[in-house]
């Protein structure tokens, strides 16, 4: 595969307009905490990368969100990430994919990629899960995994995506620790059951409290999500 994209974070100084949109706003679907800004507070950059970074000032969860829709999306590569999780309890990092057309239909139809979710409640322990009509959290029956990785927020690690026709295939540093097939176990292999057909952009977020977030520890905060570069390859 060719490398098609490269964003070293380390080396910016602003976040590219053309490839990236800041989310704000209070309302979101998994009943978190925070209001997503475009504060300099919330999202800045140091020599370590960019940081998505959650405060708890006069009694309100502030934090960042970013993401590629219209702007920077593909079908089918391999995706690296290398990022520096948060310990603070309540808080939810998140690396994901979502149908750059919606495809399919509204959310779980066109597919969601989850390439990396992680929890300040549960440290040491990744999710790496994919959801589809036929299969999601709200049927309790995603393609789910969860590993657990001593460590995995005291430093930087690549958290990687390899996507094929058939296959979604899950590397940490380089080596595989999860994949799933295209009509494993029986599964459907209509768009129901793998939407995974069509050009994903990325979205990257750190989340206080919600549904997988859960109980939150004010006096943790503020709490950083370090983003240190992406690499596309097709």
């Amino acid at each position: 595969m060719k490398l098609i994209r490269h964003l070293d974070f380390t080396k910016e100084h602003t976040l590219d307009p053309d490839t990236f949109t800041i989310a704000v706003g209070d309302k979101w679907p998994n009943k978190e905490l925070q209001s997503y800004t475009d504060k300099e507070k919330n999202i800045f950059f140091t020599e370590e990368g960019l940081n998505l970074r959650a405060t708890y000032e006069n009694g309100k969860f502030e934090s960042a969100r970013i993401h590629t829709k219209g702007k920077f999306f593909f079908k089918y590569g391999r995706i690296d990430i290398t990022a520096k999780l948060p310990k603070g309890r309540g808080t939810w990092p998140a690396l994901w994919m979502m149908s750059n057309d919606g495809r399919y239909g509204h959310w779980p139809r066109s597919g969601e990629i989850d390439i990396m979710e992680h929890v300040g409640n549960e440290l040491d322990k990744l999710y790496l899960c994919v959801h589809t009509e036929s299969y999601n959290h709200t049927k309790d029956s995603e393609y789910f995994n969860k590993i657990h990785v001593p460590g995995v927020s005291d430093s930087f690690n690549t958290y990687s995506l390899l996507w094929t026709e058939d296959k979604i295939e899950y590397l940490l540093n380089g080596e595989t620790v999860v994949q799933y097939q295209k009509g494993e176990d029986g599964k459907d292999t209509s768009p129901k059951g793998w939407p995974f057909d069509h050009p994903f952009f990325l979205i990257m977020n750190l989340a206080v409290g919600g549904m997988l977030g859960g109980k939150v520890d004010e006096e943790d905060f503020p709490q950083t999500f370090t983003v240190k570069d992406i690499k596309v390859y097709q």
